[in-house]
């Protein structure tokens, strides 16, 4: 049992190393007399999904805020495509929708008695779930975790994606 359980130790820490997350998938799996359980020490690894690519498909000019690393992307003018190099940002909980990715168009604010001015108007936020299987992207227009949906298309499993930026929603 001792040699099985420092293999897994030994294997987790390699993943680590590697660049990968690894948890176990179950507690009971690594526990001193679950030699013959059917229960296994598999390891599940999470993926980075990056985008590489965003595609506006509004009338507008698009700018994308980070707000893990408090930077701008943009503008992605409208009907066009930019290639970037986006990280989506995990995020766990509620508390941590400050690190999401926020979309924003571009049009003219007039207050009343002024010349009218640029300004970005929030579209949605994007993230990736950290408790989700299968690496989910999600996107909420509040900014509130418990109401985010997945991403229409292929926002699944990590990897290089396309975001394209629709007035009501994401797609990848």
């Amino acid at each position: 049992m001792r040699i099985s359980r420092t293999l897994s130790v030994a294997v987790a820490g390699a993943l680590t190393v590697g660049g990968a997350f690894t948890a176990p998938l179950s507690v009971d799996a690594a526990t001193p007399g679950s030699l013959h359980s059917t229960k296994s020490a598999t390891m599940a690894r999470a993926n980075f999904t990056v985008i590489t690519e965003v595609q506006n498909a509004m009338d507008h000019p698009a700018w994308i805020y980070i707000g893990e690393n408090n930077s701008w992307f943009g503008p992605i003018d409208a009907h066009s495509t930019k290639t970037s190099d986006i990280r989506v940002p995990w995020v766990g909980n509620a508390d941590e929708m400050s690190k999401s990715i926020r979309v924003h168009k571009e049009g003219l604010t007039c207050p009343s008695s002024e010349p009218c001015r640029p300004h970005k108007f929030h579209l949605y936020y994007v993230f990736q779930d950290y408790w989700q299987p299968n690496d989910q992207v999600k996107y909420t227009g509040n900014g509130i975790y418990d109401y985010a949906q997945p991403i229409p298309g292929p926002s699944t499993d990590g990897g290089n994606k396309r975001l394209i930026i629709a007035p009501d929603r994401p797609y990848m």
